[in-house]
C-alpha cells in the first residue's frame, strides 16, 4: 500500500521538513546568532550540524541537555571533527522546534554569549 498510495504523503512530509528547516534557520538567527550552521547541509535530511564552538563549550550538548533540558547528539559520536558540534532532529512540529530553540537559548548565560 505504502508504495501505491505513499507519495502524497511523502509530499507533505518534504514539505514539512522544509519549512522546519527554514524555520530553524530564522530561530537561530533571532535566538542564538553565535552557533554556525549550513542550510544546505541538510537538504537530503532532517538533522542538522550545528557548530557550537563560538560558545567555547567541551560538551556543548551536555550543556544544552543540563541547563536547558534539550537532548542534542554531542558531534564527537559522529567522528574526529565533531568536537564543538551537536545534531539536532528538526523532525517534529513547529511549537517542539520553537521550545527547543528556546531552550537552548536559556541553557546560555549573557555573559557566555560570543
Amino acid at each position: 500500500m505504502a508504495f501505491d498510495a505513499g507519495e502524497p504523503w511523502l509530499d507533505e512530509l518534504l514539505v514539512a521538513l522544509h519549512a522546519n528547516r527554514d524555520r530553524l534557520g530564522t530561530l537561530l538567527g533571532e535566538h542564538l546568532p553565535a552557533l554556525r550552521w549550513r542550510p544546505e547541509d541538510a537538504q537530503a535530511t532532517y538533522l542538522a550540524w550545528l557548530d557550537c564552538s563560538p560558545l567555547g563549550y567541551d560538551d556543548p550538548a551536555g550543556v544544552f541537555e543540563q541547563r536547558g533540558r534539550v537532548a542534542l547528539e554531542p558531534g564527537p559520536l559522529y567522528g574526529t571533527g565533531g568536537d564543538g558540534y551537536v545534531r539536532l532532529n528538526f523532525a517534529t512540529t513547529p511549537a517542539v522546534l520553537d521550545q527547543a530553540v528556546q531552550r537552548m537559548r536559556a541553557a546560555i548565560p549573557p555573559a557566555e554569549e560570543s
